[in-house]
Parts: structure tokens; sequence; C-alpha cells
């Protein structure tokens, strides 16, 4: 289901009230969460509305990508994003969180081993964003709704935007991504766009199917909600 609200501070109002909710009602809560820009207001509001510390020690969270040869607590690194935004707020166990390692000399391996946590903890809430290039997580244009975890090559428009995270410019080739599959897997799915600069591209998610984005995967199940400010939404017919 599409939702339009009026601004980014409402949805992260949303979206952090729904978060609690999950946390709350699962027995065995398992969080997908993207890091970047787009989400960082929703954990916030998520962190200060937080007073149930037991409900907050069941949490597990699993990694939805990472840059591959960028350390964890590297400054830009998806892992150091989320504990600046998040894992700190709330004070999260490390044992909580099963995060890809971009660093791992074994990638397939590394893959396999998420592939397996998720098997033993499926996933409960994911919260995504979407690229400018239409991707989810780094399922980059070209992937198909049949992948699981994987390396991949990263598209020159991920490679450019991504350099706003870094404190220099730094050269990437590869991400490593849970698949489209494992995404629309997860219990509940929310999939945020905010900001002006996406409004083309989410004309194109939801009005030309050609464009095959791979966030358009994503779309007609019951599960899965788009989240969009109005700003977002603005080049869509009404």
């Amino acid at each position: 289901m599409l939702k339009i609200y009026e601004n980014e501070e409402i949805i992260a109002q949303e979206i952090a009230k729904e978060m609690k909710v999950q946390l709350q009602t699962k027995n065995n809560p398992v969080f997908c969460l993207a890091s970047g820009s787009t989400p960082q207001k929703s954990y916030f509001q998520f962190a200060q509305n937080l007073v149930d510390r037991p409900l907050l020690d069941k949490l597990k969270i699993v990694s939805l990508d990472e840059w591959v040869g960028i350390p964890r607590h590297a400054k830009g690194s998806c892992y150091q994003m989320l504990e600046q935004d998040l894992f700190s707020l709330i004070n999260i166990n490390e044992k909580q969180i099963e995060f890809f390692n971009g660093e791992a000399e074994d990638l397939k391996s590394e893959c396999q081993r998420i592939d397996q946590f998720i098997l033993n903890n499926p996933i409960t809430f994911s919260l995504m964003g979407v690229g400018m290039n239409g991707h989810i997580g780094l399922n980059e244009p070209g992937s198909t709704v049949e992948d699981q975890s994987r390396v991949v090559p990263l598209s020159e428009t991920t490679k450019e935007v991504a350099q706003k995270y870094f404190d220099e410019s730094i050269e990437l080739t590869d991400g490593i991504t849970l698949g489209l599959k494992q995404i629309i897997e997860s219990s509940r799915v929310i999939v945020v766009i905010t900001g002006e600069h996406k409004a083309r591209m989410v004309k194109q998610l939801f009005e030309e199917p050609e464009a095959k984005l791979p966030a358009q995967e994503l779309l007609g199940y019951q599960h899965i909600d788009f989240f969009l400010d109005q700003s977002a939404a603005k080049e869509l017919n009404k």
C-alpha cells in the first residue's frame, strides 16, 4: 500500500511507533534495517520513545548490506551509520547484531552465514530505503526477486551517491547484500522514500513498470507499505 504523509517528521513518528509495536508483539523480533540518511529520524524517534528494556533485550538485528573492503567501524560503513544512528542510542549488545563483514576473506561464506542466520531467525520487520536508481539494499538494477545474499558490483550511481557518507573520496567497487527474496519474505516491510530529489524515481517506481527498478519487485504485497512524504510524491498522478 502507498501512504503519503505531509513531511518526513510525521513519517519518522509513524515508523517509530510501528517498530515499538513490532518489538512488543513478536516473541522473537528480528529487525533488518537500512542505514543512511532516510531512516535516521525514525531511529531517533524509536530510541526516544523506548522505555521497556526487557523488550529490547530480546531484539536481534540482521544486516541488510555493507560495502566490500570497508572496515566495520570506519566512518561511512553501513554498520558505523547504524551504530551512530541507532545502536548507540539504545545501548544494544553487539551479540544481538548479526552483520555482514565486508572485509571477510571468503565473501561467499559470509553470505551463507547470514543466510543461515535468517533461516534460524526469520525477519519479523524490515525498514528499507530506495536508492536514486531504485535499488533496495544493494540490489542494483538487474537483480531478480529470486536472489538471496550475494556480492554485487556497484552501479556508477550508487558509487557517486555513497561518497556523501565518507569524509574523503573513496573507491567503492562491490557491495554485499541480502537479496530481494529475503526482504520480501520478512513478516512486515516498510519502504520509506523522502525528498524532492527522489520524485522522478518515485514516478518511475509507481507509474513506469518498464523502468524495471529493483524496488518495483516489492509492489503489490499486503505486508509491504511504501511511506512517502509529499516532496517525494510530487510527480505522481493524483
